[in-house]
């Protein structure tokens, strides 16, 4: 029996084929390379880790290994890293929602206030900044919360991200009071002058997993330059840890402020409540 198919079936045969591929091509692409297909606006993507995604946020202020995510006061810190990871241009707006009361500016080249966009065009592998200045003369908790929302060659990204850290009081020349957690868990209280000073130590009790209440010792005068254990602080009980010193007139310093090397300066300073929140049971 012969073919008798005209040319224009043969290319309407030929036209279906074409379609049939493109349909299976666009499947292949939208599974598992992005979280959702629209059909009539491209690609929407909001997948993997920030930091590995189409559109690459990295946190620049979290210290690997660490709990606090520090920014010194005073001083201009880049808050934010965004790369364009599409294979196209990344027109991207970013819109600052909220930010916290110790931060004095946030900028992307211009300042930002809360509520204002900045529009930003990226090349493929191209890299911009959200830096962030805040003052305090205490050591506190903040945040930025930022909205972006961009386009490349037909994929669209939206993501509200909040960066949280901690921003500290500019240093100073002077050192002041500092204390310094030891290993063997004895403090050592420091002080410019070497003379003894007015203290009390923060205990915290043995628990149901090493994580019991936190009580205080009564103030008094301590000697400073010297190694000091829970006996030192009038503390009778075995098997308690020193997790913070209060000083009269400077604050609570505690371990968790400390750095590598154990030293927990006046910068870092706060009430007894900052410190250890609902952990405290006693009255400063």
């Amino acid at each position: 029996m012969s073919d008798e198919r005209t040319p224009v079936d043969m290319k309407r045969r030929h036209a279906i084929l074409l379609l049939g591929g493109a349909s299976s091509g666009a499947m292949s692409v939208g599974t598992g390379a992005f979280s959702s297909v629209e059909a009539d606006r491209g690609v929407e993507v909001n997948v993997v880790e920030d930091e590995h995604a189409y559109l690459g946020l990295k946190d620049l202020t979290a210290n690997e290994g660490e709990d606090d995510e520090i920014v010194e006061g005073g001083t201009e810190t880049e808050l934010v890293r965004i790369t364009n990871k599409f294979a196209n241009r990344l027109s991207l707006t970013i819109t600052l929602e909220d930010r916290g009361e110790v931060i004095e500016r946030i900028a992307i080249g211009d300042s930002l206030e809360t509520g204002d966009e900045k529009r930003i065009d990226l090349i493929p592998g191209e890299k911009a900044f959200v830096a962030v200045t805040c003052e305090t003369e205490k050591t506190k908790s903040t945040s930025v919360t930022l909205i972006f929302v961009g386009d490349a060659g037909g994929a669209t990204v939206n993501k509200t991200r909040t960066f949280e850290f901690r921003c500290t009081a500019a240093e100073e020349d002077d050192v002041g009071t500092q204390v310094i957690f030891l290993n063997n868990g004895k403090v050592k209280i420091e002080t410019e002058s070497g003379d003894g000073i007015d203290a009390r130590a923060y205990i915290r009790g043995p628990g149901k997993s090493g994580k019991g209440s936190i009580e205080s010792t009564e103030s008094d005068e301590r000697p400073t330059g010297e190694e000091l254990r829970p006996k030192d602080f009038g503390w009778g009980k075995n098997g308690v840890e020193i997790v913070g010193i209060g000083v009269d007139g400077v604050g609570v310093f505690t371990r968790d402020q400390a750095g590598e090397d154990g030293v927990a300066s006046e910068i870092a300073a706060s009430s007894a409540e900052e410190a250890f929140g609902d952990d405290f049971v006693g009255s400063d």
